[in-house]
């Protein structure tokens, strides 16, 4: 659900810079908080994190902010389980798969408050879900990816063999663009963003709600049970002042790009950021506001997976999201 990585930093090289930060963060009497992205790179949705970092939100709050990026898109519940990071931001489908297998990762906050998730099709040309066999289909090994497929697939009245699911290792949107698949897959702000900023028209977009699929958030700020129990009252802190940063980054978005690029020169073009910038904020506002996140979102999700056998079981709400850190 990603554009390709332009550089890619390393989890490990970032934590040996984290620590480094925390010796400075120590001595202006800051606490420190570890934050792992959901990707090998800055893109446009860690805005919240890079305003908060450069308005001063955190270190009013008492904070100091440090940021990593793993290797991959799958290794973020896995980092923060071990306790190699404190916050993280991932799919909320990583958050019911690792609560099933027992992982000790919860989401606090969710990021965007629907499901944005969609087929993409080059400008102009039309995507019929009646008319799926023989298509050529860009797909990526994320969980949210797996889990959305079943969807189009029955909606298609299709299987997997009766379509040509390409993995893309890269970019879809590319292999879209120029002609050698299809149809690609990805959320509606990333796919937006690549795409008017290529070719500077807009994709033909089909979207989880015309093929059945639940209309829940798709990410989310998350953190280990064992970390919120030691330091529930720095989670409360962190989040307050990532909210601020999410408010003012959706009020002022050319300037919150302008902040993203100084922080992340090697994002992409500015362009790219702010229209992604521009598409996701629409989606980050709830009707309880910034961050909530309710027990039906996440039961719907869970059902869904299960009823589209990738899930056995559906587990008490708490076991994927608590709001217990959010403060009004």
């Amino acid at each position: 659900m990603r554009r390709p990585a332009a550089w890619i930093t390393l989890f490990a090289a970032a934590g040996l810079l984290a620590l480094g930060h925390s010796v400075a963060a120590r001595a202006a009497g800051l606490t420190t908080v570890k934050f792992v992205y959901d990707w090998p790179n800055a893109d446009f949705e860690i805005m919240p994190i890079v305003v908060a970092q450069q308005r001063g939100y955190y270190a009013a709050a008492g904070l100091k902010t440090d940021v990593a990026f793993p290797p991959d898109s799958q290794t973020t519940a896995r980092i923060l389980a071990s306790g190699q990071a404190d916050i993280g931001f991932e799919g909320t489908t990583d958050i019911v798969f690792a609560a099933q297998q027992g992982v000790p990762v919860i989401s606090i906050a969710a990021y965007t408050q629907g499901n944005d998730w969609c087929l993409v099709g080059r400008p102009g040309e039309a995507i019929d879900l009646h008319h799926l066999a023989g298509k050529s289909i860009a797909i990526f090994t994320d969980s949210w990816t797996k889990a959305m497929m079943p969807f189009v697939l029955k909606a298609g009245g299709v299987t997997a063999s009766q379509v040509k699911l390409i993995i893309a290792t890269s970019d879809d949107i590319q292999l879209l663009l120029s002609h050698k698949i299809d149809i690609a897959t990805n959320t509606s702000n990333y796919a937006m963003a690549e795409v008017m900023d290529g070719v500077h028209k807009k994709p033909t977009l089909v979207c989880a709600p015309a093929f059945g699929a639940p209309d829940v958030p798709v990410w989310a700020y998350t953190a280990s049970t064992g970390w919120l129990a030691r330091h529930g009252a720095v989670a409360k802190r962190w989040l307050a002042a990532t909210r601020k940063g999410m408010a003012w980054a959706a009020a002022h978005p050319k300037q919150a790009v302008a902040l993203l690029h100084k922080a992340y020169p090697d994002t992409g073009s500015t362009e790219y950021s702010l229209i992604g910038w521009q598409e996701t904020i629409p989606l980050l506002k709830g009707k309880n506001g910034y961050l909530n996140q309710t027990a039906a979102q996440w039961t719907a999700l869970a059902t869904a997976l299960k009823d589209t056998k990738q899930l056995p079981a559906v587990l008490p709400a708490d076991k994927y999201f608590t709001n217990a850190y959010l403060t009004p």
